[in-house]
């Protein structure tokens, strides 16, 4: 005795064979991933002039490509003497540091490799570049420190473990 297809059946099946396919795929596309570093973190002494006094502090960074990376952790102690009002705050679930200023808010949402402000978008993958993880800390080249966070009014210059903003 043969049994007939129902083609009801057979249609619910395939839809949700179909929307299962579909949620596999928008998944892997927004997957996070996260560049850790594995190397050697080397520390700098940052120091900063401002109203005849000299500010210091620590300041993590490698090497990577021939490209400075800064730890952003590190440089809140700088951003704290530009703007007092300056906070950071890291959310390891969603992989975003955030940068809040007085005046703009900076996202770097290293999961996706982006730095998000003002309804704009730096994806860091099209440069040919990542941010980096180590040890809770997040690190980005120096370009886009002096860019973003210095609004190309300062610079950065590392020379014989000392990183000198001026």
């Amino acid at each position: 005795m043969k049994k007939k297809l129902r083609y009801d059946r057979v249609v619910i099946v395939s839809i949700i064979c179909v929307i299962l396919v579909g949620i596999f795929v928008y998944l892997m596309c927004h997957r996070k991933q996260v560049y850790i570093y594995s190397g050697d973190i080397e520390t700098y002494i940052g120091t900063y002039r401002q109203d005849d006094k000299v500010y210091t502090f620590d300041l993590k960074a490698f090497i990577e490509n021939d490209v400075y990376y800064i730890s952003l952790n590190d440089m809140y102690n700088m951003m704290i003497i530009l703007d007092k009002e300056t906070k950071v705050y890291i959310d390891q679930n969603k992989h975003v540091l955030t940068y809040q200023l007085s005046d703009i808010n900076y996202y770097f949402d290293y999961g996706q490799d982006e730095i998000v402000y003002n309804n704009d978008c730096i994806d860091l993958k099209n440069k040919n570049t990542h941010i980096y993880i180590y040890h809770k800390n997040v690190y980005i080249p120096v370009y886009y420190i002096e860019k973003l966070l210095l609004n190309n009014e300062k610079k950065i210059k590392i020379e014989n473990k000392n990183a000198i903003i001026e």
